[in-house]
């Protein structure tokens, strides 16, 4: 795309100077007969701790973007208390916790908005239409031309929207099914350590979820006349979400330096900063989401079948950190997540608050969504002091597209507070 973009607006860049810009926006020094400073590439992409511009910037606009609150990340305090030492860039051993934070975000996004169960639905409905739409649309034939790729935006979900073509058909619903928030549901997660990955990966798919949730199927009365579980109606997402480095404690990456002795940089210890710091720095979402949302009870009934018959083998990390919970609060009712077996492994019972009856249908979506929506008239301020002056000549009334709460018998939160209003005003009136 560089390449592309010189060549387009007639750039003449000496072969050495592009080599470099290629090399920055990598992170790596793929040319070191070009003999350039090694901290030059520990800027845009820093492939040694993980502390970039890239990420100062995604950090800040995502989480404004998502509306959430002013983000606390430093960015401005660690870029001027950055020195270069060693021909590296060193912080301020000040700023050990601030540097902590900034990969606490970057995990808490990619944990709260990125890897969100919804996202991941919505992320695999638009591979699916786009896939679907490949054939006739020749999507992937534009992916290597430079000229070409640019276009594909998300615009492209509006062109199947609204195209007519008996080829996009299934396309065109999926999109619909996006606009209208029936997305794949996710019927159950797990949280694994990184090496129970490895044991079980192979193990859990799609193929032995649905033949199992169809062996289930048969053996009750309430899901014999459910629809057969195919493949193509599971999908099996495994998510590696951690710190930015993996499961490597990021800040011992990075190097520090202390103001009496500025020009010295080395690794910080654990006594160097907080103990309150974590432990474990990344995780496994084992997730499972059915395309097909009347066969969630079915779905999850299969993968929790598997699961069950699978023991995991504890790892080292996860035996030195096992700790017992010392709390007055107890549970009303025994809900095992794990069972002990006699050689020392688990097997997991699976998340009882996620647990329904293989018969359950799936809910037909949000409740939020589920509302009255009605054209109601703005308020303007002479409709406020007791006038409503009717419309000019080629004037119309202003109508909104209101979401309102309803009642059980159907009566809006807004029409029983201007009742209450009403029925105040007339008691007022009858009492003077």
């Amino acid at each position: 795309m560089f390449e592309a973009m010189l060549a387009e607006n007639e750039i003449d860049l000496p072969r050495k100077d592009v080599e470099f810009v290629r090399d920055l926006i990598a992170g790596v020094d793929r040319h070191p007969q070009n003999k350039e400073k090694p901290y030059l590439f520990e800027i845009v992409a820093n492939k040694q701790n993980g502390i970039d511009v890239d990420k100062y910037d995604y950090i800040v606009r995502d989480t404004h973007q998502v509306g959430g609150d002013k983000c606390n990340l430093a960015a401005l305090r660690l870029i001027r208390s950055s020195r270069v030492i060693g021909n590296h860039i060193a912080y301020s051993n000040k700023d050990i916790t601030n540097v902590f934070l900034l990969f606490q975000e970057r995990w808490s996004l990619h944990k709260r908005v990125y890897t969100h169960h919804a996202a991941k639905a919505i992320e695999y409905m638009v591979v699916d239409a786009l896939l679907a739409a490949d054939p006739y649309l020749k999507i992937s034939e534009q992916i290597d031309d430079p000229q070409r790729y640019v276009f594909l935006t998300d615009s492209i979900l509006e062109e199947i929207e609204r195209s007519t073509q008996p080829e996009l058909s299934i396309a065109r619903e999926l999109v619909f099914r996006l606009r209208t928030r029936s997305l794949y549901k996710c019927v159950d997660i797990l949280y694994l350590h990184p090496d129970e990955e490895k044991q079980i990966k192979l193990l859990v798919t799609s193929e032995r979820i649905a033949h199992e949730a169809n062996r289930i199927r048969t053996q009750e009365l309430k899901t014999l006349e459910s629809s057969e579980v195919a493949t193509d109606d599971v999908i099996v997402d495994w998510t590696y979400v951690h710190f930015g480095m993996r499961d490597r404690n990021p800040i011992e990456l990075v190097l520090f330096y202390g103001k009496h002795n500025p020009n010295k940089a080395r690794h910080a210890r654990p006594e160097d900063y907080s103990r309150t710091f974590p432990t474990q720095f990344a995780e496994v979402n084992l997730r499972v989401f059915t395309r097909d949302r009347s066969l969630y009870g079915l779905v999850q009934a299969g993968f929790r079948s598997i699961i069950r018959q699978t023991p995991f083998k504890p790892t080292e990390e996860a035996s030195r950190n096992v700790s017992v919970a010392n709390t007055p609060i107890q549970s009303t009712l025994a809900l095992p997540n794990e069972v002990v077996t006699g050689s020392g492994g688990r097997l997991y019972e699976g998340n009882p608050f996620t647990l329904v009856p293989p018969s359950f249908a799936g809910s037909s979506g949000s409740p939020k969504l589920n509302s009255k929506r009605v054209l109601r008239p703005h308020k303007s301020h002479s409709s406020l002091s007791g006038t409503s002056p009717a419309p000019g000549p080629g004037e119309s009334i202003g109508l909104s597209l209101t979401s309102i709460e309803t009642s059980p018998v159907g009566q809006t939160k807004r029409e029983r507070e201007e009742e209450g209003e009403d029925d105040g005003a007339s008691k007022k009136v009858r009492r003077e």
